[in-house]
C-alpha cells in the first residue's frame, strides 16, 4: 500500500500504542498501522517511558508526520492489549452536510468554494499549501489577495475566509476563491448562515 503524503493523512492512518507485557509497565513501543485495507505494521523502534502521572510524549517525528500539534484533541480506543489513539475532529460528523453546503455555495457564487478541514480536503482531493491553511486559522471574516492556495498550482488567488468558531475554538473555515466573478457583500449571507449553523452545532 502506497503512503499518501498529502493533506488528509490523519484519516488514512491511526497510531497504535502497544503495552509491553506485565513487569515493564512504564515502557510503550510506538508503532503505526494502516486503518484501511490490509493491516500493515511499521515499527518505529522508538520507546518512550511514562512519567509518574501517566504522561507520554509522542515523538516529534510522529507528530509532524500525522500533523499533530499543540491543542489538538486525542481520542482513545482499546482493543485487547492495545491502546489506540486517534486525532479527534468534531467536524467529521458534519462532513456530509458540509459537502452539500459547499456545493450550494459554489453554485450560487460561480466560484470555487473550499472547506478547510482535513477529511473534506482529502475527500475532494485538494492539496493546499500549508502556509495558506495556517492563514485560514482566524476567528473573524478575512479577505486575502495574492496567495498561493494549491500545492500543484503557482497561480495566486484572492478570496474570503469565513471561519467556524465556538467558545474561542477554531473548527474549520469556508473559503471562496474569487476567480470568475466578484461576489456582492449581500450574497455572503448564505455562507454566514452556514458558518453560524456549524458553529452552533459544536456548542451542543
Amino acid at each position: 500500500m502506497k503512503e499518501n503524503n498529502h493533506v488528509g493523512n490523519l484519516f488514512s492512518y491511526r497510531l497504535y500504542f502497544f503495552c509491553i507485557p506485565a513487569g515493564i509497565f512504564d515502557n510503550v513501543l510506538v508503532n503505526t498501522i494502516f486503518s484501511k485495507g490490509s493491516v500493515v505494521m511499521k515499527a518505529t523502534g522508538i520507546v518512550r517511558r511514562l512519567d509518574d502521572l501517566g504522561r507520554l510524549v509522542i515523538p516529534k517525528e510522529i507528530r509532524k508526520q500525522y500533523r499533530l500539534k499543540e491543542g489538538d484533541s486525542i481520542e482513545f480506543f482499546t482493543e485487547n492489549d492495545r491502546i489506540l489513539i486517534q486525532k479527534f475532529d468534531v467536524m467529521s460528523k458534519n462532513i456530509e452536510e458540509i459537502c452539500i453546503m459547499c456545493e450550494t455555495l459554489q453554485a450560487m457564487y460561480q466560484n470555487t468554494v473550499l472547506f478547510i478541514q482535513e477529511e473534506w480536503l482529502q475527500r475532494n482531493q485538494y492539496h493546499l499549501q500549508e502556509e495558506f491553511v495556517r492563514l485560514t486559522h482566524v476567528h473573524r471574516v478575512c479577505h486575502f489577495e495574492g496567495k498561493q492556495v494549491f500545492q500543484d498550482m503557482d497561480k495566486l488567488h484572492k478570496g474570503i475566509i469565513y471561519p467556524i468558531t465556538a467558545y474561542g475554538d477554531w473548527y474549520g473555515a469556508f473559503v471562496v476563491l474569487l476567480e470568475k466573478r466578484e461576489v456582492k457583500e449581500e450574497e455572503y449571507a448564505a455562507m454566514e448562515a452556514f458558518a453560524q449553523l456549524l458553529a452552533r452545532q459544536q456548542m451542543q
